[in-house]
């Protein structure tokens, strides 16, 4: 992705990590709890179905967080990924192209918008 959060860059978000975030849960960079914000945020985004059902993984997160803080966290993927949304279908998203590989030199074409 192209977009950056200028706060977190701030606070030493390195540029390898930053597009490395997908591997959260192989690369050892993340604590417990953010890999579970992790996996929920992908999981919401991919089968919310099968993650509201997921008695596991809710145990888990309730051993990191708090229930406001879960539900602040699905609050705000749920923003994320809708907002996304409706930007690609309004066509709104153009101005900023979010790259798809980790280098974009690898295949400048390849991007997607909102």
């Amino acid at each position: 992705m192209e977009t950056r959060s200028a706060s977190a860059m701030q606070q030493g978000l390195e540029e390898d990590l930053y597009h490395r975030v997908s591997e959260y849960e192989s690369i050892g960079a993340f604590s417990p709890a953010e890999k579970i914000a992790a996996e929920m945020a992908e999981r919401f985004v991919f089968d919310h179905v099968a993650l509201k059902d997921d008695e596991t993984f809710w145990e888990k997160a309730k051993a990191n967080f708090t229930d406001q803080q879960i539900l602040e966290l699905v609050t705000l993927i749920g923003f994320c990924l809708g907002m996304g949304r409706v930007l690609t279908v309004l066509d709104i998203a153009n101005d900023c192209p979010l790259n798809l590989t980790v280098d974009p030199d690898e295949d400048p074409t390849y991007y997607a918008h909102g």
